[in-house]
């Protein structure tokens, strides 16, 4: 079975023209199932079991790597001698163990950006391509971390109160989340890889709340109003490429799948802080009814915008409102786990299966033209 993905493909590679393809995609439509061959969220993560067995060895190899970077530079700047009684004194030890954590991630870095200019700059493996850039990210931040180390002065070991713990903490993340959305940023320039818009997304997410915790305390990152303004920013970026791919036949459409995943968590928690006072405090019977409002609301939004990402990311806070509700209502013990189920498998299992059916019905009060056309587009017929 043959679906956009594949077509698309091969329009890029210059295989097929655009026309040949459309007329292709429409004899499919014809013929097939339409939900699976346009659905905009049909990602391929995988061609087949190879790219799971090869994902398995990228992970093993840089696991591997890691460990042989890190030991080789422990054992080049001397540590394990100064640490059995050297003669070095309490700053160069931690001068050495800055100098390491630097060191450790480099090779990482170079490994897995040379097997990703295979993988993914030529096979277009998104599996193995998605776990080698995640190393690339993560090794970077380990590596800006290190080096932001450096310009923080070291703590004075005989008075403990001239060292800021908080302010060493806000440098290093700073320093470490902004690498990783350099690196997120070239993987993304380079490759054209979706996935790193997602790990784009979360370091510049980390770089704001590293900012809210410095400037007003950390309990403000989870109030609510922070992590609903990342949410909403990502979700409008997001909503930015998909205009520019209103009939989500492209690989635009695979960028905002991984915006809308990266902001919808961020909204329901962050609505969640501001109903609740904190993102992961209990909710009474009140502020579950108001919870349960709200996230219907976003459902309706992620049907309008056919984005089923974003209903999938607030399941659990939509089922912990429910129980509270059941519970409330219907009384203690198993019954209220079992009506949530039911109620949460009903629903899922009736708007998946008639999912283009209920977007026909909520666009009829839509604009069809213009720009709302754009950011909620038609359900074909």
């Amino acid at each position: 079975m043959y679906d956009k993905t594949d077509i698309r493909a091969a329009v890029e590679s210059g295989a097929i023209s655009d026309e040949a393809a459309k007329r292709f995609e429409a004899f499919l439509k014809a013929r097939n199932d339409p939900d699976r061959m346009l659905d905009p969220e049909n990602l391929r993560f995988l061609s087949n079991f190879n790219d799971v067995f090869l994902t398995i060895g990228i992970a093993i190899l840089m696991v591997g790597l890691g460990f042989l970077s890190a030991i080789s530079a422990i054992n080049l700047l001397g540590l394990p001698a100064l640490t059995d009684g050297g003669a070095a004194s309490p700053y160069e030890m931690i001068w050495r163990i800055k100098l390491a954590v630097v060191l450790a991630p480099i090779p990482v870095i170079v490994g897995a950006w040379l097997l990703a200019e295979y993988f993914c700059g030529r096979r277009r493996l998104l599996l193995p391509s998605m776990a080698l850039s995640g190393t690339i990210v993560y090794a970077s931040g380990i590596l800006a971390v290190g080096l932001a180390s450096f310009l923080i002065p070291d703590p004075d070991l005989t008075r403990g109160d001239d060292f800021n713990a908080w302010q060493t903490l806000a440098g290093v993340s700073y320093a470490g989340f902004a690498a990783a959305a350099f690196a997120a940023g070239a993987i993304f320039m380079r490759f054209r890889l979706p996935f790193s818009l997602f790990l784009l997304a979360g370091a510049i997410a980390g770089l704001f709340y590293t900012a809210v915790a410095q400037l007003a305390g950390i309990g403000q990152v989870g109030s609510g109003l922070a992590m609903l303004t990342v949410g909403v920013a990502t979700l409008v970026a997001a909503v930015a490429f998909d205009m520019r791919d209103p009939t989500r036949s492209t690989r635009t459409s695979d960028h905002a799948f991984w915006l809308h995943l990266a902001a919808a968590p961020q909204i329901i928690f962050g609505v969640r802080g501001l109903v609740l006072g904190s993102g992961f405090a209990p909710a009474g019977m009140a502020d579950a009814t108001v919870m349960l409002v709200v996230l219907i609301a976003f459902a309706l939004l992620s049907l309008a915008l056919n984005r089923r990402a974003l209903i999938v990311s607030g399941l659990v806070t939509f089922g912990a409102a429910l129980w509270v509700l059941v519970n409330e209502l219907g009384g203690g013990g198993v019954n209220p786990v079992m009506m949530t189920a039911l109620i949460i498998g009903g629903a899922i299992v009736l708007l998946g299966g008639g999912w283009r059916t209920a977007r026909r019905a909520l666009l009829k009060v839509m604009p069809q033209q213009g720009t709302m056309g754009r950011i909620f587009p038609p359900e074909p017929a």
